[in-house]
């Protein structure tokens, strides 16, 4: 069964939106409550009410009734409001509160200002059997409401802290959860993520595939050339000509397979085998290959072993880049010096050269190879000089 699905915002919304309105209704019971028994100072408003409508109509005094009394005569007067007024309890044009047996009274003695005449007393009676006391009232809306806030926001708490859990299970282990789609966020999420997963599920077996056909088909031929040199070296009767284009062929032919090494290596996924070597040897193999009259490499070798985990088809195909680099933005001669932490190619730039800002397909190749070895390049390219430099261990 499928669940119906809702926005976070709807979800806490709402339930806050619920509280809010039970809380006003539950208010405006006690408002209603406390106005109809005066416990909101309404009082004194009605008090002063009933003053001024007795002055402006002058009515036959006094007025009585279960609720109030008008009257300007003492006698008339509770003993208990005589007893206040004579002691001085009872201010003029205020309202005061009395309690005794069993009432609420609400007291105005009523004066116009300048003038001599007797005051005018207004009475409101509330029976405080009548009237229950709001502070109790209040006190339990407050906790009970709290303890309904309390219970939503925990409620909420939980069942988002569940789907976030979810989330991060189906993160940390692919495993899909049943009830992952609670909210429409988490479900475009693991949607999202699923998608991006069953991409990148595809994109490495693609990779597999494709790095498993260029094995099969450069090696093969490869195989085949190197046969058919080695068949042709053991001939007696090739002309001399013959034998500098085998040599050529031969070299070609390492080349090639050393190079597809490379390339294979740094396509696939999995990890690399690297050897522990002294690196010395490498620069000093691909060198050779570079170093000739038209273009001169002197080396500035650390005169101890620079022993590092290698994979050689890569790091040979990194050198091989980087001195290609040199000879196309910069002149001979160039100097390779290796420390045991870096290795530096440097030369000077020929005025024929073109300025680049290191896109070409080589420093692409330098930067993931570089990535692959788990080591850092940096290219300087001023007017003058060209220098790559390549961390073997720390960042710049």
């Amino acid at each position: 069964m499928i669940k119906a699905q809702t926005s976070m915002i709807v979800y806490l919304s709402s339930r806050i939106t619920l509280l809010m309105l039970v809380m006003m209704l539950c208010w405006l019971c006690v408002s209603k409550y406390g106005y109809e028994f005066a416990l909101d100072d309404s009082a004194a408003h009605y008090l002063y009410y009933d003053a001024q409508l007795v002055q402006t109509q002058q009515p036959d005094l006094p007025i009585r009734d279960e609720f109030k009394l008008i009257t300007r005569s003492h006698a008339q007067l509770p003993d208990e409001v005589v007893q206040a007024w004579r002691a001085g309890h009872l201010p003029i044009n205020e309202v005061s509160l009395l309690q005794h047996s069993g009432l609420d009274t609400y007291v105005l003695p009523w004066q116009q200002p300048n003038s001599n005449a007797s005051p005018l007393f207004v009475l409101h009676f509330f029976n405080q059997q009548d009237t229950l006391p709001i502070t109790p009232w209040l006190v339990l809306l407050l906790a009970t409401f709290s303890l309904f806030a309390l219970y939503i926001v925990i409620r909420s708490t939980f069942k988002i802290n569940k789907q976030i859990n979810s989330l991060t299970e189906f993160v940390n282990t692919n495993k899909q959860p049943g009830d992952i789609a609670k909210f429409k966020e988490c479900s475009a999420f693991y949607e999202a993520l699923k998608l991006s997963r069953q991409a990148e599920h595809l994109a490495q077996q693609r990779e597999r595939l494709l790095s498993t056909f260029l094995s099969h088909e450069v090696r093969t031929p490869l195989t085949q050339i190197q046969h058919g040199i080695a068949r042709l070296q053991q001939l007696d009767d090739l002309p001399l000509e013959a034998v500098e284009v085998l040599v050529t062929l031969e070299q070609a032919q390492y080349r090639l397979r050393d190079t597809s090494s490379a390339v294979l290596a740094l396509w696939q996924q999995a990890a690399i085998e690297k050897q522990q070597i002294d690196i010395k040897t490498v620069i000093k193999r691909v060198a050779v290959r570079f170093d000739s009259e038209h273009f001169q490499i002197a080396l500035k070798l650390c005169p101890h072993e620079v022993i590092l985990a290698l994979h050689i088809p890569l790091c040979e195909l990194l050198l091989t880049q980087a001195i290609e680099n040199s000879q196309q933005h910069g002149q001979s001669p160039l100097t390779i010096e290796l420390t045991a932490d870096a290795l530096t190619l440097h030369n000077t730039k020929t005025t024929q050269a073109h300025s680049t800002s290191g896109t070409g397909l080589g420093t692409v190749l330098i930067q993931q190879i570089c990535t692959r070895l788990d080591w850092h390049h940096k290219i300087i390219s001023t007017e003058q000089d060209y220098t790559l430099t390549i961390k073997f261990k720390a960042l710049f």
